[in-house]
Formats: structure tokens, sequence, C-alpha cells
């Protein structure tokens, strides 16, 4: 008997376990139910049993018999596509089919009644015999990079010992539980079912049209809100676009219940600016990070002085890194379906670049982007963009599609064809391939080009594949204007916003090849040594610009003034620990103190002096928000990278190592400075500022040689 069925027979029988809008299950009533479905499975004789449920009391109920017996569980989560749920089936070997609604071309094995939900049982004859791995109890199929995702065989063994860990970690007792997440969704499984029933507590279940969704997507903001007061839950799990709502409702009014002490976020990225904000709010949220090969959960942040992390591994995972790559041992996955098994003693690639902090005695997890090229939207959905750029450009005609999203609520794109194919026919076309996509993948909003994208124009590589990275930041306008919308429902702040607006352009520095190079392990000293001579060149501008701009405030500003002087405080000197690094590197610190900079690196610096003098002085905050926010996005990182890689001692980082940490403390400074900023016209300065600047530093990096441009190894005379 497994853990979570011997923790009912222990529980009182009276006590509820289980509640949806009508009922209240106790355990008891829950067990009988639970082992009559097992009795009923096992009597098919059948290795494989997929079913396709929405969130309710039987949901749960048949996933628990499943533990019972000796059938793999295929759960097919509703905001599949029909073509994925047939793939998944196929793959699988299923044998065996519990659906929530009647198949008209199908006979039905059996009609059951669960908890007073009709649930229709069919042989599915045809199905191929599938060897599965010894001791696969459920099978979760990803939402997937591309339109047939890979099945994750698991154990019991491993999905319970997440939720143990769990357990462990949240450290509540008896917790009440609401299920805003499919169950079909791994994490909601074993985190807001698992967990709760192990802890003793209640879980609140309810069909996810009553909490407002259709789909994947939250249509009816009012009945979310309307379930989490009235059930008053002490925990539950979000993704960030939810999340975002929840802060967006607490801004305008509602009152987050006090019963609620934890809400775990994850599935995507999360600003330190938005987890803060959601606790001055009554949120209380907590960030963790995991796969499904982990049977959901690798990490989890349930400490709030370690803001930005996913916190430590929980306790039943071992995790190392090589060149930056996030891997991690323990009872994990047993493989892939039609692959070979998954070795327990054997390290897995989760194929996240992350930094780890082992200062406070246990290992702190930070993910600081993926290898795979592929989008992750605001609802922790996986995607890889050729999946609906190939559906769309099907067409009978000439068509090309380029498609966004990263960490958006949807995804947008960019389209071309020719003048002869009407915008009606374009957009019966679009809304023809959406139909055959799930929600998540579906191209929300787009743009039509005038122009074809050209290698000519530098957009597309020889072989024709679109530069993404070129494309953003030439399309940049378009496509925040794809976002505007969204943009204007979110926004909270001005800092917010600049983030927001600049995207394009941080992607197009961020793919700079000599970033990639540094977390891949092929950097070289020759390169670290050109990049700390252009360093030094732009930094030791840096007071003189912030005396510049101080000098131009007018007297309304006197406040900004005032900051200046801290940043003069703050940035004196720099300079010359770009030009000691050097030389600990072994380069002539004095031949980089005499030498030329590079033209994109005069070019940003002149840029920055006539923006000033020319402009406005606020522009000169453009260019801060875009070297402190790479600094805190890549220092600390790329310092550790390179030492690693060059065997350099710790002496020659003291650039990138300190402005990692400072320009943590200085973004939270400059949040604060943007956020007093509320006229309009001199927001769009900024922004146009931080634009240009993200380009220019771009190009710096770009213009960084594989050696110094000057003989630098040699002796100073």
């Amino acid at each position: 008997m497994n853990a979570l069925i011997q923790k009912l027979k222990d529980t009182p029988s009276e006590q509820i376990v289980l509640v949806d809008e009508l009922h209240h299950i106790g355990a008891e009533q829950l067990l009988v139910q639970v082992e009559q479905l097992a009795e009923f499975i096992n009597y098919q004789q059948v290795s494989c049993v997929a079913h396709s449920i929405a969130n309710g009391l039987a949901w749960v109920a048949v996933d628990l018999a499943l533990t019972l017996t000796r059938c793999a569980a295929l759960p097919l989560p509703t905001f599949f596509s029909q073509t994925q749920c047939d793939f998944a089936i196929q793959k699988a070997g299923a044998q065996l089919f519990i659906s929530q609604t009647e198949l008209e071309a199908h006979i039905a094995l059996d009609v059951l009644t669960v908890f007073e939900q009709k649930l229709w049982v069919y042989y599915l004859s045809g199905s191929d015999d599938v060897a599965l791995f010894t001791d696969t109890q459920k099978i979760t199929f990803t939402s997937g990079s591309t339109g047939q995702p890979k099945g994750v065989c698991l154990s019991l063994h491993s999905q319970l010992a997440v939720a143990n860990s769990l357990c462990e970690r949240i450290n509540l007792s008896a917790p009440k539980h609401l299920c805003v997440l499919p169950l079909g969704v791994l994490l909601e499984n074993i985190a807001g079912v698992y967990a709760p029933i192990l802890s003793g507590g209640q879980i609140k279940v309810l069909p996810i049209e009553k909490l407002g969704f259709c789909g994947s997507q939250l249509k009816d903001g009012d009945a979310l809100l309307s379930a989490i007061s009235h059930y008053q839950p002490n925990s539950m799990i979000l993704v960030p676009e939810l999340l975002k709502f929840l802060i967006l409702a607490c801004e305008q009014g509602w009152q987050p219940p006090n019963s609620l002490a934890f809400i775990a976020v994850g599935g995507a990225h999360v600003s330190i600016s938005m987890l803060e904000k959601a606790r001055t709010l009554g949120l209380p949220v907590f960030q963790g990070y995991g796969l499904s090969e982990a049977s959901s959960v690798v990490c989890l942040n349930t400490n709030p002085e370690q803001e930005g992390s996913v916190g430590a591994p929980l306790g039943h995972i071992q995790i190392k890194t090589i060149e930056n790559q996030l891997y991690i041992k323990g009872p994990i996955f047993l493989g892939y379906l039609g692959e070979s098994e998954h070795p327990k003693d054997q390290w897995y690639a989760t194929g996240d670049l992350v930094n780890i902090d082992e200062q406070a005695g246990t290992p702190v997890v930070t993910v600081v982007g993926r290898k795979k090229n592929q989008l992750i939207n605001s609802f922790g959905r996986n995607i890889a963009p050729e999946w609906p750029e190939s559906m769309l450009q099907s067409a009978s005609f000439p068509i090309q599609v380029v498609v966004f999203g990263e960490a958006k609520p949807y995804l947008c794109a960019l389209i071309w064809a020719p003048e002869n194919i009407s915008h009606g026919l374009l957009s019966q076309h679009v809304e023809d391939i959406n139909s055959l996509l799930p929600d998540y993948a579906q191209v929300a909003r787009w743009h039509r080009l005038d122009t074809p994208l050209s290698v000519q124009a530098d957009l597309l590589s020889a072989n024709g594949r679109p530069k993404r990275a070129a494309i953003a930041n030439y399309y940049v306008e378009k496509i925040n204007a794809l976002y505007s919308i969204e943009q204007e429902k979110l926004m909270t702040t001005f800092y917010d916003e600049l983030q927001a607006q600049t995207q394009a352009e941080r992607e197009y520095l961020l793919s700079a090849p000599i970033i990639k190079d540094v977390f891949e392990g092929q950097v070289t000293l020759g390169q670290y040594g050109s990049f700390l001579q252009q360093a030094y060149h732009h930094v030791k501008h840096t007071v003189p610009l912030l005396m510049a701009c101080g000098s131009k405030l007018d007297e309304s500003k006197e406040w900004l003034r005032e900051a200046i002087g801290h940043y003069i405080e703050e940035e004196m000197g720099h300079q010359e620990w770009i030009l000691n690094d050097l030389a600990q590197c072994g380069f002539d610190k004095e031949a980089v103190r005499h030498s030329t900079p590079s033209f994109a690196t005069e070019l940003m610096v002149s840029y920055a002096y006539d923006s000033i003098n020319r402009v406005n002085p606020l522009c000169f905050f453009g260019m801060v928000n875009v070297l402190e926010g790479t600094s805190i996005t890549l220092a600390d990182q790329a310092a550790q990278s390179i030492a690693k890689q060059l065997n350099l001692p710790k002496k020659a980082f003291s650039y990138l190592t300190s402005h990692g940490a400072l320009d943590i403390e200085h973004i939270d400074f400059f949040k604060g400075l943007m956020n007093k900023i509320d006229c309009q016209q001199e927001r769009q300065l900024i922004i146009h500022s931080a634009r240009c600047f993200y380009r220019l530093y771009g190009d710096v990096f770009r213009s960084i040689e594989a050696q110094p441009s000057i003989d630098l190894t040699q002796e100073a005379s």
C-alpha cells in the first residue's frame, strides 16, 4: 500500500479531505470510491489507462485509484489539442480510456458514476503493445516545445518523494489547498493533491470554468477572485500571468483572504519587483523551479531574503553544474517513452543555465537562462516558435512568419504575404491554423509586413532562416504595439514599463556572440582582455557624464541631482579597478590607459554626452538602466564562468563581481528614481534613450576582438 492511501486510512473517517461546490468528501468516503475504481480497473487487465477529465472530484478519485493498480496512468491535460491527445495515447500504448464525455463513434465498455459525475470507459482497439519501464506509474506529456511532446515515465516513488519534500519545505499543518491550475499539469497533481493529503490537509477542487478559465486562459477574473475569497485557502499554485492578475486586483481594491499562507509561483521567470509587490499587497508568494523529469519540483524558495532565486533543492535531490548547466540526480524519471531507460545513478542535464550560491551553507539556485532556443510564455508553457511558424507557413500561397512571445501572455507574429493575398484571406488562414493548435500556441495578434524579410537586409541567414534578434530589433515598435494593450493593463510603474518597452533591444544586446561564448565555455584570455579594455574606455566617462547630467538639471529636479551625487560617490575610480584586473591577467594596464577605444565604444560615449547636452539630461538615465541592468544579468555569472575556464585569480574580477553585487542595490535605487518621474514626455525620452543604449552597448560587445587592439602583454616602461 502506498503512502497516499495509508494516510487516508490513518485519517479520521469523517474528516473532510476533498471539497467542491456541492460536496464535502470525508477520508473514508474517498477511500471507498478509490478502492472500487481500482478494483474495476484491475479487472480489465490492461497496462496503461488514459483519462481525460476536467478538474473535479472524479479526477482526484481516478488518479488515486490508479496508484493502487498495476497500470500506468496517462492523464491528458484538457488544454491538449485532439492531435496531441491521439499522439500521447498511441505513444503510450493505452488500452483503456476514461472520458468525461460520451464518444459518439465508440461503444462504451461501461459507464461509471464517481461522486455524481458520469465517466465513460472505452477499450482502445488497435493500440500497439508498448513496453513500459519497470515501475512506471504515470506518464506525463509536457505541453511540448514541438507539436509532438515527449512522454516522461515516472514511478510512484519519485512522485511521492517530491510530495514529501514539499511537505517538509512548506511546513503547513493540515493545509486547505485550492487547485487553480489544471490537474493534468503535473505540478498541481503532485503539489496540489499529493502534498496536501500527506500533510493531513484538504483539497478544494472546482471545474476550471467556475474559476473563470477557458482552456488555459483566464477569461473571467472576477470568478477566480470570488472563489479565492469564498473558499479561504491556505495555499495555491500560480503561473506568473495569474500572479500579475492578482496583483492588479489587489491594487484595484480586492482584499486577499488572511487565510493565505503560501502561494507557489513557477513555470516562467518572475521578477524580484513582482514578488516584492505581491508580498506588500498581502500575497505570500514564493518562487520555485522544476521540470517533468524530476516529477515537477526541483527547488523551492521559502526565504524572502533570497529573493530572485528559486531557493535550495528539495531534500531528495542532488544538484551540480557543468559549464553553468544544472544537472540533477535522485529519484527522478525512469526515461522517455520509446527511448532508453535513464539509469538511477546517472546525472540528468536539465538544459537550464544557473548560478549557485553556497555561502549560506546550502546551495541557493538562481536560473539565468536556457540552452535551447525556445519561448516560455508567462503561463509557463514551453513553445518552440518553429511549431506555429511551420503550420502557418503551410499556406498555399507564399508566406513568411516569425513568432515572438517570451514571458508574454500570448504569442504574436510578423507575417508577410504577397499583395494579391487579401487581408481577409490572410486572417482566415491564421484563424484556421489557430484552430489546429492548443490555445497557448496560437498567434493571438499579428502585424502584416509591407516587404518580405531578406538576406540583403540581414534579417535572414544565407539558408533563409530568420535572424530573430535582428528582426526583433528592426521591428521593435511593431512588436511592442502588438502587446501595447496588454501592457497598459499590467504595467503599474514606469520602471516596469521601461523594461517591457525595451525588451527587443535587450535581446539584441544579450544575443552578442561573446556572451554566448562566455556561457558555453569558449571565451579566451584575449577576449576577456579586449572586454576589459573597452570597459575601461567607457567606464572612465561615468563620473564626468554624471557631472554633466547634474549640471544640466533644472531646479525642479533637485531631488534627482542629489541622487546623482550618490551615484558619483559610488562610481568614483571604477576605471582603476578595471586596470588592476587587467594587470592580474598579465596585461600591461598602462598600455590600456593610453590605448584608443573601438569605434563602437567611442560612439556610445559620444552619444551619451550629445544626448545630455543636445536633447535632455534625463536621457542619461537610459544609459544607467542599460549598464546596471546588464551588470545584474551577466556580471557575477560571467566572472564565475571566465574564472573557471581560464583559471584566473579572484583579483582578476574585481570590476565584474563588484558590479554584479553593487548594481542590485543600484537597481533598487534606480527603480525608486524612475517611478518618481510622472511626465509622459520625459518617460518617453528615457525609453528612447534606453533603446539606443541597448543597441550601442550591444555593438560594443560585438566589437570585442579575439585579442586586445594593442600588445598589452609588454611590461610598462
